[in-house]
């Protein structure tokens, strides 16, 4: 049985996100979709983020996750946040 819905959430997998009014005045499916996962991605946890971004990393590159600037690690946070959503 699916979760009752407001007009502020929406039911996605794994649970029920809130749409910000921002996010609910776009008619375009595209820009709307893009609003959800924005807002999934900020529900997500940084340690498994964390978790997620260094797996990422290990297996796709010979350099040490201490060794990376903050700058790439914050590219490898942000694949494993698009992977994890």
């Amino acid at each position: 049985m699916p979760y009752p819905q407001h007009h502020d959430e929406q039911e996605v997998p794994g649970g029920i996100v809130a749409i910000t009014q921002e996010d609910q005045q776009h008619a375009n499916p595209v820009v709307h979709h893009l609003s959800v996962f924005k807002t999934r991605a900020r529900m997500l946890d940084d340690r498994r983020v964390e978790v997620k971004a260094q797996q990422l990393q290990a297996a796709n590159s010979y350099d040490d996750w201490d060794a990376l600037s903050e700058t790439d690690k914050e590219l490898w946070r942000h694949m494993a946040r698009l992977d994890l959503c």
